[in-house]
């Protein structure tokens, strides 16, 4: 196939997946929706978190609750005098744009532009790369970074409200650094453990699972010989690829949110002595917490050697 066929199929599939608007760019609605699914099942926590289709720039995320008790002592014919007030709260996603650029090659495109459906396939493709993009913004978004596309917005990591460092455990044992991230949050937020995950970098769920294959027992034999997803003391603990290195999360993914707003463009650039070509997508997005104070960054594990690597 050459590569006048291969402009041509492109330019038949963006022609399916678009508006009808003269010359717009812009993913018709049926098409941003399996967008953005692909995108949110890129990466384990994206999947996990919860997702809301902002249908303006910015969205409230309110949250209400009592701060104490509400019960009190009942007595027949006497009213009471205690009036408990819930206490308000809200985070505001404030989306930003970014741009992704999924350079595709030819031979990606021969192996896949004869299957039906080819502009389905083309949208995974650069949807899958732009979810692993947008969860290392989220995790690691952080204003004052300077990096360009982090400091586009704060992140998960920068918005929690508890951490823990190197000086609040053993940084050579992974179970040292669980038990303080867990004593730092809030116990009114503890109630059900298993909608918690510890989100760790890949070399902290390692060196969990060479703890556990050392103490010789059945689920020791099973962490060194499959992949399961490990646990510990009720939560889960599962590695991300895009955690910095020494660095682990705690938080329900309940709790995780992120925005993306419903326009979404997606435009091809050619580049021809390459033999690919590059899909220019832009959309908004942001990410917040719906309660910052239910969850705990845990920084500066290091390994046995005390040098992450």
């Amino acid at each position: 196939m050459n590569n006048q066929e291969i402009l041509q199929k492109i330019h038949g599939a963006l022609k399916s997946i678009m508006t009808t608007d003269l010359g717009s760019s812009r993913l018709a609605r049926s098409k941003q929706q399996q967008f953005v699914r692909t995108v949110s099942n890129a990466t384990p926590i994206l999947d996990a978190a919860r997702r809301i289709d902002m249908t303006s720039h910015t969205h409230d995320i309110d949250r209400v609750g009592f701060a104490s008790r509400i019960l009190t002592k009942a007595s027949e014919g006497v009213a009471g005098d205690s009036d408990s007030k819930p206490d308000f709260h809200t985070n505001t996603l404030e989306s930003v744009e970014v741009m992704a650029i999924a350079g595709i090659t030819d031979s990606t495109l021969e192996d896949n532009i004869e299957q039906e459906g080819f502009e389905n396939t083309l949208l995974d493709l650069i949807a899958d790369r732009t979810g692993i993009d947008l969860e290392e913004l989220f995790l690691l978004g952080d204003k004052d970074s300077s990096d360009e596309f982090l400091s586009l917005t704060d992140g998960w990591l920068k918005k929690s409200a508890n951490e823990i460092t190197a000086d609040d455990f053993d940084t050579s044992d992974p179970e040292d650094m669980f038990d303080a991230m867990i004593k730092a949050v809030p116990k009114k937020y503890l109630r059900n453990r298993s909608e918690w995950t510890l989100w760790v970098h890949w070399d902290i769920e390692d060196a969990y699972r060479n703890i556990l294959r050392e103490r010789g027992t059945g689920l020791g034999d099973s962490a060194q010989t499959t992949a399961q997803t490990l646990a510990y003391k009720g939560f889960t603990v599962q590695d991300s690829a895009n955690m910095p290195e020494g660095t682990a999360f705690l938080a329900p993914s309940s709790n995780l949110v992120y925005g993306i707003y419903r326009d979404i463009f997606i435009e091809p650039d050619r580049i021809a002595k390459a033999r690919k070509t590059d899909f220019v997508t832009t959309l908004r997005v942001d990410a917040h917490f719906e309660d910052e104070n239910a969850s705990v960054v845990g920084r500066g594990f290091t390994g046995e050697s005390g040098v992450i690597g």
